[in-house]
């Protein structure tokens, strides 16, 4: 367990070092930045609209697949969970943890009685690493959306197909996609 806190920890480091801060202002729900005082507020938007797919993009990639070749720019389409850990959405960020859909959630048989399947807390570190992805939703500036996720029609466990572009790889166990469109095939 100690093993998939760490990794955690380095996924969010890395996200988060990417993302970087942004003081130019926060985006109102129509994807404008506010000036001003508002400035150091965090605006509880919602992601515009036009980001939601009414059909599913076709040709989705296998997230360890794009990990061993995808470059920073690449479009791709995506067929994954939200999830990974126990709260996918970084806080008043558009940022999520996602799992992809192939892997198997072992959390998810009647026996197991786990709360909170879509951390694939049974899955070990081992399976889940090459599995894992970050999704965020940025403005045309590449700065993170300031939108709560959590509070969104997104929800953890549900199934989604992300297209999108591949933002920097440091590393290449981080896979971090900038989205440009999103479909919602199941909620959980």
């Amino acid at each position: 367990m100690n093993s998939k806190r760490n990794l955690w920890m380095v996924v969010t480091c890395v996200a988060i070092g990417l993302i970087g801060c942004d003081n130019g202002g926060t985006p109102s729900g129509d994807g404008q930045k506010k000036t001003g005082d508002d400035d150091k507020k965090v605006v509880a938007a919602a992601l515009p609209a036009s980001l939601f797919l009414t059909e599913a993009p076709a040709d989705a990639i296998a997230v360890p697949k794009l990990k061993e070749s995808a470059k920073e720019g690449d479009e791709v389409t995506v067929r994954v969970v939200i999830g990974g850990r126990e709260a996918p959405f970084v806080a008043k960020r558009a940022i999520m943890t996602v799992v992809d859909s192939g892997l198997a959630n072992q959390c998810l048989s009647p026996d197991d009685g786990c709360g909170t399947p879509w951390d694939y807390c049974c899955a070990s570190p081992e399976q889940l690493k090459p599995n894992l992805a970050t999704v965020q939703f940025v403005d045309g500036t590449n700065a993170t959306l300031d939108v709560d996720l959590s509070a969104s029609k997104l929800k953890p466990g549900s199934t989604v197909v992300v297209r999108g572009v591949i933002g920097p790889r440091p590393d290449p166990d981080a896979l971090i996609i900038n989205a440009t469109g999103i479909y919602v095939e199941t909620k959980s």
